[in-house]
């Protein structure tokens, strides 16, 4: 990444020495490899997340069918 200063005639000009940190940049001039989206994870880390994602889904598929089960026998009983 590169701190940038805005010029007199509104250009931009990288600056001479950059500082330690950027959040003193009015402007960043970032490429893509410095923005990453996706998180960097291990097999292992990936999977751990998979896993809680997979079982999130089962516990509610579970409660889904306890209370259409619950529902039917509620009916049942009234008719």
């Amino acid at each position: 990444m590169l701190c940038l200063t805005q010029t007199a005639s509104d250009t931009f000009q990288v600056m001479a020495t950059q500082p330690d940190t950027y959040t003193s940049c009015m402007h960043i001039l970032a490429s893509a490899s410095d923005i990453s989206v996706l998180v960097p994870l291990t097999a292992a880390q990936g999977l751990q997340i998979a896993t809680a994602i997979a079982l999130c889904w089962a516990t509610g598929f579970a409660f889904r069918a306890i209370g259409q089960f619950l529902n039917q026998k509620s009916n049942e009983s009234e008719t």
